[in-house]
């Protein structure tokens, strides 16, 4: 090494040139230091580096025999630069192979060797001709089943372990021996099965020695077993490293499709345009086309067509008029038909190629691979390969990765189409919500009447009292709400023509349903104004508002169906709202109604007010779900037996405004007698529709919905008001003393139900004496 450094660096003073080569290593020799300072001063990193390469390079150029029982990992390491250098990315590496064997057969100073790769079905052996393989031919000889008794590569075919014999024309085992008939006698055999790295057998390699010669030891089998295996080895991380290159640039393709799509997610052509490109790219194809399927016409149709042509390096694809051919016709026709992939070598001499798309477009079609597009088990698209550059066909290769690609062709073009149509549902449903606003919006001539309304001087005290009944002025009952909404919160509280305007549409929003209707609305309503105007100075201007809107909306647009009905029949609203289901439908239509043009009866506010008075209306409508009132309730009682009710604490407030709502809603109970009992034939009238409905099915109601039971109704009314009525009333007397003749009504009602109840009671034990007695 000194003596390059000195020849380079060191020779140029002539007083130097009396020292010979000998003396300056013999100097060295005895102070070592000296050549490491003068490297670190003198010397290069380039320089060091090149006298390392060629030191390298002066090595591994030597003759791999040398290493075959000193240096086995030279041996190795030739194996994996030459693999390397030479690793087929397209998969089909039988050549490599069979050079890497051949470095093998060296290693091992074997004379021959063969190497057989698996037949169709892997149940047989073929021969590996290279010549053959190089020159474009068939490269592989049928050699036989894969059996024992036969020959020995078909030995260890079948058991997959190492064989090693000395004498093979002596052995029993193998009558065929190496079932090669070169004309020179082989005499010991080492043959060796290649797996994969999951242990899958791919080839068989045979290393011979002729007779006359020494026959392969166990030393010969070891550098051979342990090549071969560092072999397998780095073809198999080789092959691994340009897979995940290819994985790569198939998530580069991904990620640049998932941009185009969703930068600009209605231009399907440009998505089209990307997979296209892709595909291209992907088998080495000429050109490419991509068909859409129409199930209903039973064709096939594109307009998007690659014209050959580059713009910037890119294909460049022509949008023209659309064609549309039969799906029974062509190679598209048949892989869209039965979803299995087509590879046609040659086109022409295939009876299902169609040439109408060759006539039409004027190329000349020579080799095909097409793969169908599928998604959710149905083919929405063909694509097809056409002309494979740089070979006569299309490879196994290119259906694989092909194949894989087409998955992710299937979930864009899902998407695409989805896309376009939820768009098409958008337009028929805004249609469709114009068509409906126009049906549920009051007409001017409605909202204008009621400005010129005015209720008879007689009923202005009827208002005030609890059991006012609203029924004999049906023509007035939109006027006893504007009525109710001015007194309460002041003239000033809301703009004329817009209460008019909402009020009136919300009557057109009530569904015609026994019970749960506009009268049921301007009936709740009146019992929160009768509330409001005995509680004065409790609530806010804001909450008198709200209160007075949610009740006249709490059950806007109610078919006459339980919440657990709705649910149990996996209603649409049920899956919009999976918890009080009808009441977060109803604060829904309120807000709608809110929103419409002429509508917003709080333009008025500021946007804090406006969002306090929708949270105000939002609780009271959701607190009308009875389920809920039982637990509030108690809370209630709770807070009023220890004293803890606050009504300046926003949950107490709201725990009270939910009771006052379930109060009005069941204030029916709290009328006269006959009021109640036409009401109470109303609340049953829509029980008993929902009981028809279930057993149309097979599924039995609950008594109180079964119209057979009618007997039971009064027995269920006492049960009712005593378990849910006369509670609510109870507590609410308790919070608010005014209102306690609702709940001396409340319980005059149940007073007379549970005498109607024994009448009817004694009737019946009548009845039964009588006809025990005449019959």
């Amino acid at each position: 090494l000194f003596v390059l450094v000195y020849k380079e660096n060191t020779c140029r003073d002539k007083a130097w040139h009396c020292l010979t080569d000998e003396k300056v290593k013999a100097y060295l020799s005895l102070h070592p230091q000296m050549l490491d300072e003068f490297v670190l001063e003198s010397v290069s990193a380039e320089t060091v580096d090149r006298w390392l390469k060629r030191k390298n390079n002066e090595s591994s150029a030597k003759d791999i025999s040398r290493y075959q029982d000193t240096n086995m990992q030279s041996v190795v390491y030739e194996l994996n630069s030459y693999m390397e250098q030479r690793l087929d990315t397209g998969g089909d590496n039988k050549l490599l192979l069979y050079e890497l064997c051949n470095i093998i057969k060296t290693a091992t100073k074997a004379d021959g060797f063969a190497l057989y790769f698996l037949g169709e079905c892997n149940n047989s052996l073929c021969l590996f001709t290279p010549t053959g393989a190089k020159e474009g031919l068939p490269g592989l000889i049928p050699s036989g089943p894969i059996t024992f008794g036969t020959t020995i590569a078909a030995h260890v075919a079948k058991t997959r372990k190492t064989l090693l014999v000395e004498d093979i024309m002596g052995d029993e085992r193998f009558p065929h021996g190496t079932g090669q008939d070169s004309g020179i006698r082989v005499h010991s055999v080492l043959c060796l099965p290649i797996l994969t790295a999951i242990g899958d057998l791919i080839a068989i390699l045979e290393l011979h020695r002729h007779l006359g010669r020494e026959p392969f030891n166990l030393s010969h089998q070891e550098v051979a077993t342990a090549n071969l295996a560092w072999a397998s080895v780095a073809i198999h991380q080789v092959q691994v490293c340009r897979g995940l290159a290819k994985q790569t640039e198939l998530n580069d393709f991904l990620l640049d499709v998932s941009k185009t799509y969703f930068d600009n997610i209605v231009a399907i052509d440009s998505l089209l345009e990307h997979i296209m490109i892709y595909a291209k790219n992907l088998v080495n194809a000429d050109r490419c086309a991509l068909f859409q399927v129409d199930h209903n016409n039973k064709e096939l149709y594109s307009d998007l067509f690659d014209i050959g042509e580059e713009n910037e390096g890119k294909p460049v694809f022509r949008k023209t008029k659309e064609i549309r051919f039969s799906i029974e016709k062509g190679i598209a026709g048949q892989v869209a038909r039965t979803g299995e992939v087509l590879n046609i070598p040659d086109a022409y001499a295939d009876p299902r190629f169609n040439r109408e798309v060759d006539l039409y477009t004027g190329y000349t079609t020579r080799n095909i691979l097409c793969m169908p597009i599928v998604s959710r088990g149905t083919v929405i698209g063909v694509v097809q390969m056409v002309n494979k550059l740089g070979g006569s066909a299309f490879t196994k290769t290119d259906e694989n990765n092909f194949k894989m690609f087409a998955v992710f062709c299937a979930l864009a073009l899902h998407c695409a189409n989805m896309y376009h149509r939820i768009r098409h549902s958008e337009c028929i449903y805004r249609v469709t919500m114009e068509k409906l606003s126009y049906h549920s919006i009051c007409t001017s001539e409605e909202w204008k009447t009621l400005t010129q309304l005015s209720l008879p001087s007689a009923i202005y005290k009827e208002i005030e009292l609890f059991h006012f009944d609203i029924a004999p002025f049906e023509e007035l009952w939109p006027a006893i709400f504007v009525y109710m909404v001015y007194n309460s919160c002041g003239k000033t509280s809301f703009e004329q023509e817009k209460l008019c305007r909402f009020t009136m549409s919300v009557r057109k929003n009530y569904r015609r349903v026994p019970y749960h209707n506009w009268k049921h609305a301007v009936t709740v309503a009146h019992c929160m104004y009768a509330i409001l105007q005995k509680t004065t100075g409790i609530f806010t201007e804001l909450e008198r508002k709200g209160l007075l809107i949610a009740c006249l909306c709490h059950d806007l647009d109610h078919r006459g169906y339980s919440n657990s009905y709705l649910q149990k029949f996996d209603h649409p609203l049920a899956a919009l709202y999976s918890t009080s289901t009808m009441e977060q439908h109803h604060f829904s239509q309120t807000v709608s109604i809110l929103q419409l043009e002429g509508h917003n009866i709080f333009s008025n506010l500021t946007s804090s007010e406006y969002e306090q008075v929708l949270e105000i209306i939002r609780k009271a409508i959701i607190a009308t779900d009875l389920a809920l009132y039982f637990g509030n309730r108690k809370q209630l009682a709770e807070l009023l037996a220890t004293g803890a009710l606050d009504l300046n604490n926003r949950a107490h407030r709201d725990r009270v405004i939910g009771l006052m709502m379930t109060a009005c809603d069941l204030c029916s109970v709290t009328k006269l007698w006959s009021v109640t009992r036409l009401t109470a034939n109303d609340i049953y009238a829509e029980f008993w529709a929902e009981g028809d409905e279930m057993k149309k099915i097979g599924m039995q109601p609950i008594p109180m919905m079964d119209r057979d039971k009618k007997d039971e109704v009064p027995q269920g009314q006492v049960g009712f008001y005593n378990a849910v009525a006369i509670p609510c009333y109870t507590t609410l007397s308790e919070l608010f003393p005014p209102s306690s003749p609702l709940l001396t009504a409340c319980r005059s009602v149940t007073h007379s139900t549970q005498c109607l109840t024994a009448l009817m009671l004694q009737c019946c034990d009548i009845i039964i004496c009588l006809r025990k007695h005449f019959y």
